[in-house]
């Protein structure tokens, strides 16, 4: 059986997550550890963003649950990632590349962050 689009989406968006959720916390370590003026208002908003993020994770992993989406492995490779699950008993597996997943997480962050994501260069 063929996997819809939005399971797809599902499916990708789960494994981007916590990639996202890293490089923010990452960037909050070098914020933290910068001479920058304002440090508690950026790290503030990254707390707000973390946040957000959060909830839009738990609301992912709910709608893989309701739409009987399994994930069985996630495995991490040279070349990317490679992602096994299944919906109603079927199997399926979805690779990406570490380019796209870095696409990806760029994509979402800008999302979040409400940037217009033609400006950046």
């Amino acid at each position: 059986m063929r996997e819809t689009a939005e399971e797809l989406a599902l499916v990708k968006k789960h494994t981007i997550y916590p990639f996202l959720m890293s490089t923010v916390e990452n960037d909050k370590k070098k914020i933290a550890g910068s001479n920058v003026k304002m440090k508690s208002v950026y790290l503030q908003y990254l707390d707000n963003l973390q946040a957000k993020i959060s909830l839009d994770m738990y609301q992912c992993k709910k709608n893989l649950k309701d739409n009987k989406i399994i994930i069985i492995e996630q495995t991490k490779s040279d070349l990317g990632l490679i992602v096994k699950y299944s919906n109603k008993e079927y199997k399926h597996k979805m690779d990406l590349h570490w380019s796209k997943v870095k696409v990806d997480v760029t994509l979402l962050l800008t999302d979040y962050m409400k940037v217009d994501i033609t400006e950046l260069i």
